[in-house]
């Protein structure tokens, strides 16, 4: 089955993202045409499917731009300038333009539209596309990239080190507490000498972790959760130098 192209390849790819903007279907079906790579097009109710490449379109896309011209008089009646309202709806409709024609390339590469919109404020409601395999969220407009898997991997991670920080100081304190009472125990000559240097070494260091973990971390649970760690390990630092001041006064009495 032949057919010759209604438009050009660059006009089918922007229609494409032009109707998914407008919450037509892409199906997993190509154009019938001989050679022709496009998708089929469907609107929600599966009446009507065609090829932005070689059908006559729907007249959803007329009504569309009606209405746009529709809102383009609107700003006539505000105060604002009449200058600087038709200016930035000149790049509203660049950037829309632009951003169905490059989310359409991107969905004939498997690329998935996303209800979600980009953040960024200088990206007039474009909707995000995800990536069919590293499952990256993308904007085509100011091309930044959103990757929630990573993050919620990342966040496990840490909250991971933090339970195990916690684990290290609490037998870091009972060490230190256990140290003390075998020392009390003790009736040792001055050659058994109670040192606490390598322990407040190790628990110095650990404070250095968690005071550097602070600085990287944003989510206010986990901020709490690294202060709790923080407060335990300066308990343990004082365990210990009170520790050291107790056998030394053993020590002396003996």
């Amino acid at each position: 089955m032949s057919k010759l192209p209604q438009r050009s390849e660059e006009e089918a790819g922007s229609l494409l993202g032009t109707y998914l903007l407008q919450g037509w279907v892409m199906t997993d079906k190509l154009c019938p045409v001989t050679d022709c790579s496009y998708p089929l097009m469907r609107s929600k109710d599966g009446s009507i499917s065609f090829c932005t490449l070689h059908d006559p379109l729907p007249n959803k896309p007329t009504s569309t731009t009606t209405t746009t011209t529709t809102n383009q008089k609107k700003p006539l009646t505000n105060n604002e300038p009449v200058a600087d309202q038709l200016a930035l709806q000149r790049q509203r409709r660049e950037q829309s333009s632009k951003a169905s024609q490059l989310i359409g390339e991107k969905m004939l590469q498997r690329w998935t539209l996303l209800n979600e919109h980009c953040p960024n404020d200088t990206c007039y409601a474009i909707p995000l596309v995800r990536h069919p395999e590293t499952k990256q969220m993308y904007c085509v407009i100011c091309e930044n990239i959103i990757d929630p898997e990573g993050q919620q991997q990342q966040e496990v991670k840490k909250n991971e080190n933090i339970k195990q920080q916690k684990k290290e100081d609490q037998s870091i304190k009972q060490e230190t507490v256990n140290r003390t009472i075998a020392h009390k125990r003790q009736k040792t000559t001055t050659s058994s000498v109670f040192s606490t240097k390598s322990i407040l070494s190790t628990l110095a260091a650990k404070m250095d972790y968690l005071n550097e973990e602070v600085k990287e971390t944003y989510d206010p649970s986990e901020l709490a959760k690294l202060f709790d760690s923080i407060k335990s390990c300066a308990q343990a630092i004082e365990a210990c130098v009170e520790a050291g001041k107790v056998y030394d006064k053993t020590l002396g009495r003996d």
